[in-house]
């Protein structure tokens, strides 16, 4: 009977011992990696698989770790997305994020893109392609009535005032000149 109790307690001690000194050697420390991913589960999306491999050979290729988070199993990381989608509003899964350079790429991207992002570079925004049902690529422009307009509307009547006179000697001086 004493013996059956001491092989317990003697796995045990081995156990604790082992477990410290795994912790010691960081064999259970989650290390600290500036790159994420988040992804769904393989099979669930054909883009997130695609970039799981693209992801993989930048990985091997620049030595790096980035760290997966799947947000359909993992609450915690659910949302961490919706926090980080908060920036731009895309919505789109997988998303690989820059924490140190807050650069994103969303969807599938070109392998050098995603060297780029792992080595924490400025990356150009994506033009999209194609006359889809986005917004046009084209700036907004508005012409000089509407941007009076829109001045007009914030300034505050010490400044509308001010504005007025101004306009006037401008006026006045061309006038003087003719």
């Amino acid at each position: 009977m004493f013996r059956s109790s001491i092989l317990p307690l003697g796995l045990a001690m081995i156990m604790l011992a082992c477990s410290c000194e795994a912790a010691l050697f960081g064999l259970f420390e989650k290390k600290y990696s500036p790159l994420i991913m988040f992804k769904v589960p393989k099979g669930t999306i054909e883009e997130c698989d695609e970039m799981e491999k693209i992801v993989r050979s930048v990985e091997k290729e620049l030595n790096m770790k980035v760290e997966r988070l799947d947000i359909m199993r993992d609450r915690f990381a659910r949302n961490l997305y919706e926090k980080v989608d908060e920036i731009d509003f895309v919505g789109k899964v997988p998303l690989l994020y820059h924490r140190e350079s807050r650069q994103s790429i969303y969807g599938l991207d070109s392998k050098a893109r995603v060297k780029a992002w792992a080595k924490g570079r400025f990356l150009s925004p994506r033009m999209s392609m194609g006359g889809g049902s986005g917004v046009s690529s084209e700036k907004f422009v508005p012409d000089e009535e509407e941007q009076q307009e829109f001045m007009e509307e914030d300034l505050t009547e010490l400044q509308q005032l001010g504005k007025e006179r101004m306009l006037e000697r401008l006026e006045s001086e061309a006038e003087a000149s003719e």
